[in-house]
C-alpha cells in the first residue's frame, strides 16, 4: 500500500529538484500524516546532509562542497515534530557573511586561482553525518575534527578534539564509525597525513659520483606525503580514547569502516591521490584517478594493536561497508562493490550531482555495483560472492548484529533510468530474496533499521526512511515494518516542503526535547 496521491512524474530528463535549497531553518509539527505511527516507536531520527546550494551570487554543485544541515524528526509516542539547523561552520559562517563561497572545497577551488587553493585543505562542511553520545551530538565530516551540536536545539557548540582524544595535524574523526554491541563502545578513524622520516646520511653511506647522486634522486623520490588512520573508541558514556595508528599501502580515500570482535576492517581501492593537488593546481577530486592495474587492498588492524594484515584482490571501488564479523579464522566482509568501469560515470554523479540525472547504476550493467560478500582467508586468499543482482548503496543492517553474522541488508536502489528516483529494499540472505519499495518520481534515502521495544528477532521492528516526492516537490518521514517492506509504508508524516537528500543519519531511543528545555 502507499498513502498519498503523488503529483505527476516530471520528465527524467531534465534536473532534479531535489538539489533545491531548503526554505530555511524550521521547530514545527508535522500534522498532515497518512496511516498511523506506531505509539512504541519513540524516539528521534537524526538525519545529516546538504541543504543550501546557493551562497548569495555563487552555486554550489559538489556533494562534497554543500553545508551540512542536521535534521531531527522526533517521535514522542503522540505525534512527530520535525527540527533542523544548519551546522555553524567557519565555512558556514564565512561565506554567509561574503554572500559567496570563499574557500576551497573539496571539488571545488578558491576564489583567485591555483595560488589561492594552495596549500589548503578542503574546507569542514560537517554534512556527512552524525553521531549520537549520551550528552551531545556529532556532526561529521572525514576530513577534520567533529562539530558539537546540542541534542535538542540542534545549536551548533563548535570544533571539539573530544577532549584531546584526536591525534595527529589535522585531528580528523571519520563520518563513518562501527558500533560494537558487546562492548557498547563506537570504533571510529581519522586519517592523518605525514612525510617518512629519511636518514639521508645513512642512505648515502658508501656511495660516491653517479651512484651518489642516483641515490639522492631516489631518496627524495621516497618523500613524499603518505597516509595513516588513528583509531579512536568512544565508550558508552561518550568518553573518546585513542588506540593505535594503522599504516596503509598507499595514498587514497577510505570513507568508512566495518569491524569484527578481533579487526577493524578498511579496504583501500586503486583510486589514488595525486599529492600535487595541495599545489592547487586542481581540486582534490580532479586530482584522482582511479588505477585499474592496481590491485584493491583489504587492511585488518587488531584491535588488540598487533601487526597490520593486508590482503590484495582484483580492484574495485567502495564507499560504505555493511557489516564485518569473523568465521573462524576467516574474516568476511559485506559491501557494495563498484566495479572498476563505473568510476567514471560515478565521479561525475557525485562530484557534480545536481547539473544531471544520476544513478548508481550509471552504466545499466548488471555488475555495476553489486551487494558482494568477501571471505579473507588466515593466508590472505580472498574470495567473493555476488548478493544481490540490481544496483544498491547505503547500506544499513540491525545494528545489534555488528560485528556478527547478520542475516538482512537494507539498501539503496535506484529505479530504471526512465522513471527517475530511489527506492529501499531488503536482502534477506537466507534464502536470496529481495523485497523492493520503489516508485516513479520519488528519492529514498538510506533505510535505518529500529528496533521494536523488547523485541529481540534481528527484523523485529521498523525501517525508517525520508522520501521526496519530485511531484509534490515536498518530504516525508516513511516508516515500514522491516519484514515486510514491499507492502509499503504503514505511516507517512509530510512536511509543508522539501528537505534535500541526506547522507546518513542514526536513530536515538532519547526524544529531543522542545525548544526551550534542552539542557545537557
Amino acid at each position: 500500500m502507499t498513502f498519498g496521491e503523488s503529483g505527476a512524474t516530471p520528465d527524467a530528463t531534465e534536473p532534479s529538484h531535489y538539489w533545491d535549497d531548503i526554505a530555511g531553518e524550521f521547530d514545527l509539527p508535522v500534522t498532515e500524516v497518512d496511516g498511523r505511527i506506531p505509539e512504541e516507536l519513540v524516539g528521534t531520527l537524526y538525519r545529516n546532509g546538504s541543504g543550501r546550494w546557493t551562497v548569495g551570487e555563487s552555486r554550489v554543485e559538489s556533494i562534497y562542497d554543500a553545508d551540512g544541515m542536521v535534521s531531527a524528526f522526533i517521535l514522542d509516542g503522540t505525534g512527530v515534530r520535525f527540527r533542523n539547523k544548519f551546522v555553524r561552520t567557519r565555512h558556514y559562517v564565512r561565506s554567509t557573511e561574503a554572500g559567496r563561497v570563499v574557500d576551497r572545497g573539496f571539488s571545488s577551488q578558491r576564489p583567485g586561482g591555483s595560488l589561492a587553493s594552495a596549500f589548503r585543505l578542503p574546507a569542514n562542511t560537517a554534512n556527512t553525518s552524525v553521531m549520537v553520545n549520551p550528552d551531545r551530538l556529532l556532526a561529521l565530516w572525514e576530513g577534520g575534527r567533529p562539530h558539537e551540536l546540542d541534542l535538542d536545539t540542534l545549536d551548533t557548540i563548535g570544533l571539539t578534539s573530544l577532549c584531546g582524544a584526536l591525534k595527529g595535524p589535522v585531528g580528523a574523526y571519520s563520518a563513518h564509525y562501527s558500533h560494537d554491541p558487546v562492548a557498547d563502545t563506537k570504533i571510529n578513524f581519522g586519517f592523518d597525513p605525514y612525510f617518512p622520516r629519511i636518514d639521508l646520511p645513512w642512505a648515502l653511506r658508501g656511495t660516491r659520483g653517479g651512484e651518489r647522486r642516483r641515490r639522492i634522486r631516489e631518496v627524495l623520490g621516497e618523500a613524499v606525503p603518505r597516509v595513516r588512520l588513528r583509531l579512536y573508541e568512544t565508550d558508552a558514556g561518550g568518553v573518546t580514547r585513542y588506540l593505535r595508528s594503522v599504516p596503509l599501502p598507499g595514498m587514497g580515500i577510505i570513507h568508512d569502516m566495518a569491524l569484527t570482535a578481533r579487526y577493524a576492517v578498511f579496504v583501500l581501492s586503486p583510486l589514488r591521490i595525486n599529492a600535487m593537488a595541495l599545489m592547487g593546481r586542481n581540486s582534490f577530486w580532479d586530482a584522482m584517478d582511479f588505477r585499474a592495474d592496481v590491485p584493491a587492498y583489504f587492511v585488518l588492524a587488531p584491535r588488540d594493536g598487533g601487526p597490520v594484515r593486508i590482503a590484495e584482490t582484483d580492484p574495485f571501488f567502495h564507499w560504505h561497508f555493511t557489516n564485518a564479523y569473523d568465521d573462524g579464522d576467516d574474516v568476511v566482509v559485506e559491501l557494495p562493490r563498484f566495479a572498476p568501469k563505473t568510476y567514471l560515470g560515478m565521479k561525475r554523479y557525485t562530484a557534480h550531482i545536481r547539473s544531471g540525472t544520476g544513478q548508481i547504476n550509471r552504466s545499466g550493467d548488471s555488475d555495476a555495483v553489486v551487494l558482494t560478500r568477501f571471505r579473507i582467508s588466515p593466508t590472505g586468499r580472498v574470495t567473493a560472492e555476488p548478493l544481490t543482482d540490481f544496483g544498491c548503496e547505503f547500506p544499513q543492517i540491525d545494528q545489534r548484529r555488528s560485528t556478527a553474522q547478520h542475516h538482512f541488508t537494507y539498501v539503496a536502489v535506484q529505479q530504471p533510468r526512465r522513471f527517475r528516483g530511489q527506492g529501499i529494499a531488503r536482502v534477506d540472505h537466507r534464502t536470496g530474496d529481495a523485497q523492493r519499495y520503489c516508485s516513479p518520481g520519488q528519492y529514498l534515502v538510506e533505510p535505518t533499521f529500529v528496533p521494536r521495544p523488547g523485541g529481540t528477532a534481528e527484523d523485529d521492528g521498523w525501517i525508517l526512511t525520508v522520501g521526496y516526492d519530485e511531484g509534490r516537490h515536498r518530504s516525508r518521514l516513511m516508516i515500514f515494518e522491516a519484514p515486510r517492506l514491499d507492502d509499503g509504508p504503514i505511516a507517512e508524516a509530510w512536511l509543508p516542503f522539501h528537505v534535500p537528500m541526506s547522507y546518513h543519519g542514526a536513530f536515538s531511543p532519547r526524544v529531543a526535547r522542545p525548544s526551550g528545555q534542552s539542557g545537557t
